[in-house]
């Protein structure tokens, strides 16, 4: 328990980092497409590796002309990209049980 209460304690300045990861719209949408189209479970790294990428990509060139999603520029770059692929594994794993729930195994294309 005390653990946790330090690792909490850790990740306090990127608390704003991390929630902003989860609700980018470019990480969740391109997370769940790749997700719902990946064929093995093992896409899912990929799909979420690309999907954070993308959203970092996106939210850098948004905000270099004003206009972003997030506030605070980005001064924690590496924890931007960490927390966007780690939510875009999130989503794509959401997007691959999503259309494994709607679509069972044997009738996917």
């Amino acid at each position: 328990m005390e653990t946790l209460a330090r690792l909490a304690h850790d990740l306090a300045p990127f608390r704003g980092v991390m929630i902003f990861a989860f609700i980018d719209p470019v990480v969740v949408v391109i997370g769940l497409w790749m997700g719902w189209n990946a064929s093995q479970p093992a896409k899912i790294i990929l799909a979420g590796l690309a999907a954070g990428l993308a959203g970092t990509v996106m939210g850098f060139f948004a905000s270099l002309i004003g206009f972003g999603w997030f506030d605070g520029g980005y001064r924690f770059w590496g924890p931007h990209v960490l927390f966007r692929i780690f939510a875009g594994i999130a989503w794509a794993l959401a997007g691959f049980a999503a259309r494994r729930v709607m679509r069972p195994a044997n009738t996917m294309e």
